[in-house]
């Protein structure tokens, strides 16, 4: 997604603000900004929006930092006219009634622009010749490195690699425009604020940044041309010229004559062709003689060299930037760095919040779900069916029962180390993927698109956190435009075991499922004994009867045996629900927080 130029600059104001006064946008206009641009997708529209909503809020005089964004081109009007008339006093100069061919001002303006061309001819070879090595180039595969974290509260200065010329001139220069148009003076804030707007700007405009200024100085190369060959005719209609050659070496006419279809070979050949018949008009043999040769054909050759030489390539290479510019303004692309991190990490970090609390509250409930069908529904249902048919003590029975309980820790281990785990990773590996992957395309390709980052693992150490706090081990595949993987290594072992002994801890207790259970059991032979034992003596020793079959059935009749074993299902799902979503709660921010140690990396690089 690019960005137009206005758009990027206010990105860019507001970062450059921030910067430079971390206290000048109060804290609760930050949260009104969060909130109102809460519906935008975390990402540069994100920003963007953030941005827009922050400038608004910015007094005229801040706001006025974008004319920056435009210079020099309002300057090249008047640096074109000053160009102009200093061409046109060139021939002002000097009394002199005669023009020499080589040694004026209109021929050094020809050398100087020839020079020029073959400068940018060399700059563009160069530049060419560095773009292929880097694209037939592999980036060396790199270690998992510990990432430097930013305390959310601060941004790190912008490290920006420019050339040096423009680095001594484009803050200085933008600044003293700013402070010459608006008067600021010595309004030290808004002065680090343009400062450090400038810099930021030419981080991420560079290409238009300097095409702007690219344009200015061809077109008043050209003015300055046109402007002496002006000159040069205005001075012809009110003085006689006269065309002189003076040289201590060369002084032949062979010589001589070489030299000049040398140096006007081309205007010469562009005369013929033009049918004007300058070469008619020349004379070398006067060019020689003190009197010197008619200067009229010898300016109009010097008009159309510096057409040839200056005009003509000047006036291209000026549309040839401009059209650069043009380009630029729809298309300024922001490098994903540590401020835009810090900005945008809030919303995804309420995103990564929202996605591990879902996919843990569904991994509590697959857990309780699977407790209740394995454990309750295959056996301690089962066990209950055949005390009802065949009697027995309530104590055998919940010692039964807590054996049961107990011995099926091993499945609950394997369901969530071997089974529940992966598909949590699994899915929300996805999740987060799909959100870093709207976040990354957002933004210019980084330096290696396909940058394999430091990953997560999951260790318990039988610690009461599981562990979660220390290293995850996978690694985050990111690919910009494409897609993006997030895979969180399974854990092997500790965490399925920690989870088992708890449940198992939750189902035991007194107040768990299984004393529930064994409760609801003997409440109901005590109701059934009471006809002929008493309720008091039925009380203290119910658990220590042997049971007949006859009382137990009788007790618990079929339709009120299913209402007791479905009580039991819903407690036993409960507990182990609210056991497990409560220890994977604690965990939330931790796991969130190792996620985002991951996603800086992004705008580390």
């Amino acid at each position: 997604m690019s960005l137009a130029e206005e758009d990027a600059a206010k990105i860019v104001l507001i970062r450059s603000v921030e910067e430079s006064d971390r206290t000048f946008f109060s804290a609760s206009l930050l949260v009104d900004a969060f909130t109102a641009v809460a519906r935008v997708a975390p990402g540069l529209a994100w920003v963007k929006a953030r941005a827009q909503f922050l400038f608004d809020h910015l007094s005229p005089a801040y706001q006025s930092v974008l004319h920056l964004v435009r210079l020099p081109t309002p300057l090249t009007l008047p640096v074109c006219s000053i160009a102009l008339v200093v061409g046109f006093a060139t021939n002002l100069l000097g009394s002199s009634e005669h023009i020499h061919i080589a040694r004026n001002p209109v021929l050094l303006l020809v050398a100087w622009n020839l020079f020029v061309y073959l400068v940018l001819l060399l700059l563009l070879v160069t530049a060419g010749r560095k773009k292929r090595q880097a694209s037939l180039s592999l980036p060396e595969p790199t270690g998992a490195k510990t990432p430097v974290t930013y305390p959310r509260a601060t941004v790190p200065e912008a490290k920006i690699t420019r050339p040096r010329l423009p680095q001594i001139l484009m803050p200085g220069l933008w600044h003293l425009f700013h402070r010459i148009a608006l008067g600021v003076g010595d309004k030290k804030k808004l002065a680090d604020v343009v400062r450090r707007f400038s810099v930021n700007w030419y981080a991420v405009a560079a290409h238009v940044v300097l095409s702007r200024w690219e344009v200015m100085l061809h077109l008043g190369a050209l003015c300055l041309a046109v402007g002496a060959v002006t000159g040069m005719y205005f001075q012809g209609l009110f003085r006689g010229y006269q065309a002189i050659w003076s040289s201590t070496f060369i002084t032949s006419e062979p010589s001589v004559t070489a030299f000049v279809h040398l140096l006007f070979g081309p205007s010469l050949l562009v005369s013929n062709l033009l049918g004007l018949g300058l070469a008619d008009g020349i004379d070398i043999g006067r060019l020689l003689s003190p009197q010197g040769d008619r200067a009229a054909a010898w300016i109009h050759l010097f008009a159309i060299t510096v057409m040839i030489t200056i005009v003509a390539p000047r006036a291209a290479l000026a549309a040839w930037r401009w059209r650069s510019v043009k380009r630029g303004q729809r298309e300024v692309g922001l490098r994903l760095d540590p401020y835009y991190g810090g900005v945008i990490e809030a919303p995804v970090r309420a995103l990564i919040e929202k996605e591990v609390a879902n996919e843990t509250i569904r991994f509590s409930e697959d857990v309780a779900t699977f407790v209740g069908q394995k454990l309750y529904d295959e056996r301690i249902v089962a066990r209950l069916r055949r005390f009802r048919s065949e009697g027995g003590k309530v104590s055998e029975l919940r010692s039964e029962i807590q054996s049961l309980s107990a011995a099926f820790a091993p499945q609950i281990e394997s369901y969530v180390a071997d089974r529940r785990l992966p598909e949590l990773q699994s899915t929300l590996s996805q999740r987060v993927g799909e959100i870093l992957k709207s976040l990354g395309t957002d933004f210019t390709v980084l330096e290696d698109p396909q940058a394999v980052l430091g990953g997560m693992a999951v260790g318990t150490g039988g610690s009461p956190d599981m562990g979660l706090s220390r290293h995850f081990t996978s690694a985050i595949g990111l690919s910009i435009g494409t897609s993006i993987a997030l895979a969180v290594a399974t854990v092997s072992g500790g965490l399925g075991k920690y989870l088992g002994v708890a449940i198992v801890a939750t189902l035991l207790h007194t107040t768990g499922p299984v004393g529930f259970l064994i409760g609801l059991v003997a409440g109901a032979v005590i109701a059934a004994g009471t006809w002929w034992l008493g309720k008091e003596k039925v009380v203290a020793a119910v658990e220590g009867f042997d049971l007949p079959a006859v009382v137990v059935r009788t007790a618990l009749w079929e339709s009120r045996f299913q209402r007791l074993a479905d009580d039991g299902r819903q407690k036993c799902r409960e507990s182990v629900r609210a056991e497990v979503g409560e220890r994977l709660k604690a965990l939330q921010p931790r796991i969130t927080e190792e996620i985002l140690v991951c996603v800086r990396r992004l705008w580390q690089g």
